[in-house]
């Protein structure tokens, strides 16, 4: 693991310094005395992982409870894999609200709020940060960490948790791509880790513009690490093979410090050339970010689409079944944003497909990148009531005639 000098302590001074209160004397420790103590303990863990020192991470840990220390063991094998260029606590003078201490805590307990952040050299553009906490026991005035969640068990954690904080995992990193893998996933690692690599380049050559090339990949089966996924198309991943996400650089939402990518098993089980395929999808989306928001849904998955299957031979090329058919009798233009991915969402797909395959190969692939450009409107989008006067202007027909050429594309190329 590179570190980076990045990897740091946060707003805090190191675990010799300060003082803690005389262990003669059964007094409590003042908030103030509270908050030292308990930023030291976390400097001691950041220069654990930066010296991969696990006798040191576990030094403030309560050594009695079994499920903390290995949950924690767990966590130091995990973060000592990450690359990383920023990694540090800082305690905020906020406690947790509402989180009820349990007598086998301790008499004197502190439940500080605490910010964590993280940064992934060369993936992340900006550090992330993310609310955190411990359940600090004051036992004679010295502080010890005896919980990492609350006394129901829910994760001391605000925001959207990434892999490590849940599972076990193993890191592979190779040029372009940092891939993150689950023990039940860890196999497939290589062939995840080749199809993305394959993808980065077939995307370099495919793109009229240049991009970082460089990805995050999450490959995971573990429930705990899905169910933390709550922003899904459709509202659920039983349906989706992969997915591309945010990683915001703060709760607010307001910046990304990276978009990153989740692979299901589905794809992997299926192997080639669907895996290629799907992850050329995803990467299309990374690789665009944010040059097609505000376009209607069609537009930018229709293009991703576009782009998974552009490096297939086009006979080996496949559409769902289903797309087929109604290809043969639907005539109700192209899909709507907000119903995207409902229960239609495989046909919304193909026929997002077609079109921008029958633009491209009509027109070429530049008049493709025009639509996208035009849609997207310098960043004010432009809305699916609008998308005909853009249509006009770009392919001089509107997204009913659109809709009706890629249904005939389709029954073309597949009937």
């Amino acid at each position: 693991m590179a570190l980076a000098s990045g990897l740091g302590a946060c707003g805090g001074k190191d675990e010799h310094s300060g003082s803690a209160p005389d262990p003669g004397h059964s007094v409590r420790v003042t908030a103030p005395q509270a908050r030292a103590q308990e930023q030291r303990i976390l400097n001691q863990r950041v220069r654990a992982v930066r010296e991969r020192n696990l006798d040191l991470f576990l030094r403030h840990v309560d050594h009695d409870d079994r499920g903390l220390m290995s949950r924690q063991r767990r966590y130091f094998r995990n973060l000592v894999q990450l690359p990383w260029a920023s990694f540090g606590y800082r305690v905020l003078e906020e406690q947790w609200p509402q989180v009820r201490a349990v007598p086998r805590w301790g008499d004197d307990v502190h439940i500080p709020r605490v910010e964590l952040t993280t940064q992934l050299e060369g993936y992340d553009a900006l550090p992330v940060k993310r609310t955190v906490g411990f359940v600090f026991s004051f036992e004679k005035g010295r502080a010890t960490i005896v919980s990492d969640r609350t006394s129901t068990g829910k994760p001391l954690f605000e925001g959207a948790p990434a892999p490590w904080d849940l599972t076990a995992i193993t890191v592979r990193e190779r040029p372009g791509v940092l891939g993150i893998f689950d023990t039940g996933m860890r196999p497939s690692a290589g062939a995840v880790i080749s199809a993305v690599r394959t993808g980065i380049g077939q995307m370099e050559r495919a793109l009229p513009f240049t991009w970082s090339g460089k990805v995050v990949v999450y490959s995971v089966q573990d429930p705990k690490v899905l169910a933390s996924f709550t922003e899904v198309p459709g509202g659920a991943l039983d349906h989706l093979g992969a997915l591309t996400f945010p990683t915001y650089a703060d709760e607010t939402g307001s910046r990304v410090a990276s978009t990153r990518m989740l692979v299901l098993p589905s794809s992997v089980r299926a192997g080639q050339p669907f895996l290629g395929r799907i992850a050329r999808h995803e990467l299309s989306h990374v690789a665009i970010g944010v040059r097609d928001d505000g376009a209607p849904a069609w537009v930018s998955e229709g293009v991703a689409e576009y782009l998974g299957a552009r490096d297939i031979p086009q006979r080996e090329r496949i559409i769902p079944t289903s797309a087929l058919g109604r290809a043969r009798t639907e005539d109700s233009g192209m899909p709507l944003s907000r119903a995207f991915n409902d229960t239609d969402q495989e046909w919304h797909y193909a026929l997002s497909w077609m079109a921008c395959d029958y633009i491209a190969d009509a027109y070429g692939e530049a008049r493709l990148w025009e639509l996208v450009a035009a849609t997207h409107n310098a960043g004010e989008g432009t809305t699916d009531h609008r998308q005909d006067r853009v249509l006009r202007q770009v392919l001089g027909f509107d997204s009913r005639e659109l809709a009706r050429r890629a249904a005939t594309r389709i029954r073309n190329l597949y009937g």
